[in-house]
């Protein structure tokens, strides 16, 4: 809404007063008003067209008075009265106002005014003419602290926000800087199924580059040997992070721990022993067991146990990983003994055949049952990546993307899509519903990296 609130000047006269008719004000020199007072009136515009008035004026060296609050009807509802009365009552204690009276003949008004800005009711008059409500004969007198208003103000605005951050839903509630995690090359896309897959040391290289300037703050790494065959070998991680650290030196880099290939811990916690500069800053812990159709992931709890206790030791946050509720339990587990500290980060992965379905009330389940202190993010498997994202978008959670997850673009998996493509897609989303995207360094301080 292009609004701005500015003095009013006598070009505004004729319009302060179509406002003023609309609710029976305009009667001006009356008994009730003897004059206007430009110099003492603020008005509302939109479009350079005034939709809204407010005025006031000096009782005393103390004491001011508020009057001639209108509104056009069809611009009630966002805050033009709010802004109108914020700029009088500035006015006014620029002026040595100490209190502020106003007269109010309507009941909602009265109401509005006691509870946004902590007014009083000291008595009532009776009208002198016809002016305002014409079916009310009296006005009701408010007076209002200015020095209390003001010393609050911060204080009761802190309130109402941390109010609604815990209690009411989104959009009401601030959303969070979005959170991009892009998977680039899991373990099962090769470049007989899309030749966009990044699988070479310097083509994973690239495709971060991409997605950091697309938007993504979080690359999941998974590294491929000279052939294009999934590898733990820790060596072709040091070189992924080392080449995005060397290009990109903000990118969370997060490696995986995956259990669908290799089921001895060795293997699987070679990356998490990288140091120095090749050191990830975070790591993928699957939270069970589960059948993909292309094979079985294995995650016995007591190798959960090790790798979480590993990551722990060696100060690389857990990149939670949950495709059932019943994971959460064991996040929960990991965190009663110690095991997962501190902020916890999951990432909720849906619609796989055998774990839970990519359904509006699967994300609900999931996020109703999360430990305090977490932040969530949503994937979708093969088709549902978009749907869920977008759901996540919408419920303030973030987002996980990429060709790991699926390599079309569409939901009909007609066209293949790149991971730059899904993530400029997903930014563009967010950007349309006025979502921030988050940096790689706001989603190092949100993580608590």
């Amino acid at each position: 809404m292009n609004l701005e609130i500015e003095r009013a000047n006598p070009k505004d006269k004729d319009a302060i007063f179509e406002v003023l008719k609309q609710w029976n004000m305009h009667h001006i020199p009356s008994a009730e008003m003897a004059e206007l007072d430009l110099s003492c009136c603020f008005v509302a515009k939109m479009n350079d067209n005034v939709v809204g008035v407010g005025g006031y004026k000096m009782l005393s060296e103390t004491e001011g008075k508020t009057t001639l609050l209108a509104i056009y009807p069809e611009f009630q509802g966002f805050g033009i009265g709010k802004q109108l009365q914020e700029k009088r009552l500035e006015a006014l204690y620029a002026l040595g106002a100490k209190t502020v009276t106003t007269n109010v003949d309507r009941p909602l008004t009265i109401v509005w005014y006691k509870k946004y800005f902590c007014y009083r009711e000291i008595g009532t008059l009776k009208k002198l003419c016809s002016f305002g409500a014409e079916n009310v004969d009296h006005w009701t007198t408010l007076r209002m602290d200015l020095d209390e208003y003001f010393g609050t103000k911060q204080q009761r605005a802190k309130e109402i926000f941390e109010y609604i951050q815990h209690n009411d839903s989104y959009p009401l509630a601030e959303y969070p800087p979005l959170i991009i995690n892009v998977c680039l090359t899991g373990m099962v896309p090769t470049k007989l199924s899309t030749s966009l897959v990044p699988l070479s040391v310097n083509e994973i290289i690239e495709d971060a580059v991409k997605v950091h300037d697309a938007g993504a703050s979080i690359v999941h790494i998974h590294a491929r040997d000279e052939s294009g065959i999934p590898t733990p070998d820790a060596r072709y991680y040091e070189k992924v992070i080392m080449g995005i650290r060397n290009e990109r030196p903000d990118m969370i880099c997060c490696v995986t721990t995956s259990g669908r290939l290799w089921n001895d811990f060795e293997r699987r916690s070679e990356v998490l022993l990288l140091k120095d500069q090749a050191k990830p800053d975070m790591a993928s812990l699957t939270l069970g067991s589960l059948n993909f159709l292309s094979g079985t992931s294995s995650n016995s709890i007591e190798m959960i146990e090790q790798l979480a206790l590993l990551m722990k030791e060696k100060d690389i946050k857990p990149e939670l990983e949950v495709f059932d509720t019943g994971m959460v339990n064991i996040a929960k587990y990991l965190e009663r003994h110690h095991l997962i500290t501190g902020k916890k980060y999951f990432n909720i992965l849906l619609g796989n055949i055998n774990t839970a379905s990519a359904t509006m009330g699967s994300i609900d389940s999931f996020v109703k049952s999360l430990p305090a202190n977490s932040i969530w993010s949503v994937g979708g498997l093969g088709r549902f990546q978009l749907p869920m994202n977008v759901a996540s978008i919408v419920g303030g959670g973030h987002v996980r993307v990429g060709i790991e997850d699926s390599i079309y673009y569409d939901y009909n998996q007609n066209r293949l899509g790149s991971n730059e493509e899904l993530v400029k897609r997903i930014v563009r989303i967010a950007k349309e519903m006025q979502r921030p995207i988050a940096t790689a360094q706001q989603a190092r301080r949100m993580l608590g990296l």
